[in-house]
């Protein structure tokens, strides 16, 4: 019986560590995923600065990510021409807790108005991302990116620790999430 037991607890640890391209990562579930497709992964190595704390314009979302707070209009810029959730693009800088993996994806609803992107340049904006910060030096990791959206709205996304906490925040893109209706 013995042998029974360590064998549950190796399937147990196996099952949490997660199967993942990265050790100790846990895949997104699939509702987070675009398209059904594997979500974008952006690694500490992508991060651009380390900073001590995200500062008075951002809020901290799930205990492990800090955003633009949503009173905050992000100005977007026009990214390409026609229509479409890649059109106007406004860039901020997205923090995680230093040694934190964070999923950041649109809501349901949003793929055909929105898209997310950091790190990697040459990588297509999706519809959820995972990140992951260094663990050592300071607080929070700064990684370059933003929202790209088909006009200015309200852009809701979730944020999904990998220990599953889950928190919604709101990005005023071109338009104040504050307005009536937002």
């Amino acid at each position: 019986m013995p042998i029974v037991r360590k064998v549950i607890a190796l399937l147990m640890l196996a099952g949490a560590a997660g199967c993942g391209d990265e050790p100790g990562i846990v895949d997104p579930p699939p509702s987070l995923r675009p398209s059904g497709a594997a979500a974008p992964v952006v690694g500490c190595t992508d991060a651009i600065a380390r900073e001590d704390s995200p500062g008075e314009t951002y809020q901290v979302v799930a205990g492990a990510a800090a955003v633009p707070s949503s009173d905050q209009v992000l100005e977007p810029a026009e990214h390409t021409s026609g229509e479409g959730p890649t059109r106007l693009f406004a860039k901020w800088g997205l923090l995680v807790r230093s040694g934190a993996t964070v999923d950041v994806a649109l809501l349901p609803g949003w793929a055909d108005r929105a898209r997310l992107s950091w790190g990697d340049t040459e990588v297509e904006p999706a519809d959820a991302v995972r990140v992951t910060a260094c663990g050592d030096g300071a607080a929070w990791s700064v990684f370059a990116g933003g929202t790209w959206v088909a006009e200015a709205d309200c852009v809701p996304i979730r944020i999904t620790t990998a220990d599953g906490t889950e928190a919604i925040a709101e990005l005023s893109i071109g338009a104040p999430c504050s307005r009536p209706g937002g």
